[in-house]
């Protein structure tokens, strides 16, 4: 029963780690977020959520007020995707990964009858 057991924490943590993977690639959607300072077209900070047209101020210098690495609103969009790719593959193996082991490990550990 305890080999049993220890299998079981050994893939269900997998399985739960694949179906959180999958929660948040389905709640990456949306308008993408500025990790930096939100610059409108005009160059001006501007609260709120971005639009086209906007740029993200990802690296700042306070010391000269200038940015040091900037991206536009096409390039957040385009690396939300890549990430909820991403985020999806992960989750889609992992939960397999969890699913397979659990059941291998279910009917491995089984009594047989005698």
């Amino acid at each position: 029963m305890r080999l049993r057991g220890a299998l079981l924490v050994l893939f269900l943590l997998p399985l739960l780690w694949g179906a959180l993977s999958l929660l948040r690639a389905g709640a990456a959607h949306g308008v993408p977020d500025c990790p930096g300072l939100h610059l409108d077209a005009h160059g001006e900070s501007s609260p709120g959520h971005m639009r086209r047209g906007d740029r993200c101020a990802l690296s700042y210098d306070t010391a000269t007020g200038r940015s040091t690495g900037t991206s536009t609103y096409a390039q957040l969009t385009f690396a939300q995707e890549v990430e909820r790719r991403s985020l999806r593959r992960e989750g889609a193996l992992l939960l397999l990964y969890g699913v397979t082991g659990t059941g291998i490990a279910f009917a491995a550990t089984r009594r047989r009858g005698t």
